[in-house]
């Protein structure tokens, strides 16, 4: 008996220290890290100007002018997200005590690496400080009962967005199978925009961009599991159906039953007029767009029922309803 004991405790002895060695690589994985000598910006409107989508629209005005009308410009202000991250805080990190991507255990600042980064790529390059002063500005803009601060606190938090140097730089690359790369390791080059062509003038990204000098193809652009990047929100090693989000809906209900169409293919269709991807994004805010993903069938027929406290027929109407969707996941999703 001694003997088992002995063994089984030497085995535990051993996986101890394999079990911390990929618990801390997966926190260094899911991190942010920025390398050295970036100098890390202290205020709001500093991280607003860093990689402005504006001066982006200087050459790519059509483009631009799409997306600032699209609910990605809106990404960081919108009422529903405002609310959504109050509630994470104050029900779920101010009193449920786990542990976060590193090992650490989390705290409000932990917002930063689940939900921020998505919202605002260019996070990542935000101070603590600034962080600690985002989240109050987020509690702000719900539970003041003053109006003028809430809506002071709105009009900070809108200057920041899902804007072209995240989708073209930070998300652009994907992360290798062992969660690093892309946007937590920093691989994407810091000067460089990338397209799923990598066909633009380099000589007008130089000019006009400040910190901007090369133009770079990445194919991964193009595939839905880009999309996947903050439309699912849990690492590869978690099953789908542990995790049912909006690409999980596609991946299992339009996907497995043959199912071609790429999220772009619909989210980002060929404009005819600027021959490129429309950057408006449309959703089921888009009247036209959502009409377009449900078919409805109803077919009415005169009937009645019967009354039983006047002992009486009543006329009424029987429908049948059939909705067909033509989408490419679940309706409603988010």
């Amino acid at each position: 008996m001694r003997f088992i004991l002995t063994v089984f405790m030497l085995i535990s002895l051993a996986l101890v220290p394999i079990a911390v060695d990929a618990s801390s690589s997966q926190g260094r994985a899911r991190m942010p890290v920025v390398p050295e000598p970036v100098q890390l910006i202290n205020t709001i409107d500093e991280l607003a100007a860093k990689f402005d989508p504006a001066i982006c629209g200087e050459c790519h005005e059509e483009i631009y002018e799409q997306w600032k009308h699209s609910g990605k410009s809106h990404s960081f202000s919108s009422e529903r997200v405002l609310q959504t991250w109050r509630t994470f805080i104050k029900q779920g990190l101010d009193r449920e005590k786990k542990l976060d991507w590193d090992g650490s255990e989390m705290s409000r600042m932990s917002i930063k690496s689940r939900c921020l980064w998505c919202h605002e790529p260019r996070i990542k390059y935000a101070t603590d400080k600034l962080v600690a002063e985002i989240i109050d500005m987020i509690i702000i803009s719900v539970d003041d009962p003053d109006q003028a601060k809430r809506d002071a606190a709105v009009n900070q938090l809108s200057k920041l967005n899902l804007g072209c140097y995240g989708c073209h730089n930070m998300f652009a690359l994907q992360e290798k199978p062992d969660g690093s790369g892309g946007y937590w390791g920093n691989e994407p080059k810091m000067d460089a925009i990338y397209g799923p062509t990598g066909d633009v003038e380099q000589e007008n990204h130089q000019e006009n961009v400040e910190g901007i000098n090369q133009t770079l193809k990445s194919e991964y652009l193009t595939e839905s599991k880009y999309c996947a990047r903050c439309h699912h929100g849990c690492p590869d090693s978690v099953p789908f159906w542990q995790c049912k989000s909006l690409y999980t809906s596609y991946q299992e209900n339009y996907v497995a039953k043959g199912g071609d169409k790429r999220c772009q293919d619909c989210h980002m269709k060929i404009d005819p007029e600027i021959e490129m991807a429309s950057h408006s994004f449309p959703g089921v805010k888009d009247k036209k767009f959502f009409a377009d993903a449900l078919d409805i069938a109803i077919d009415a027929k005169i009937t009645h029922f019967i009354n039983n406290y006047k002992n009486e027929l009543t006329p009424a109407l029987r429908l049948d309803v059939t909705i067909t969707s033509n989408s490419g996941h679940g309706l409603p999703n988010g």
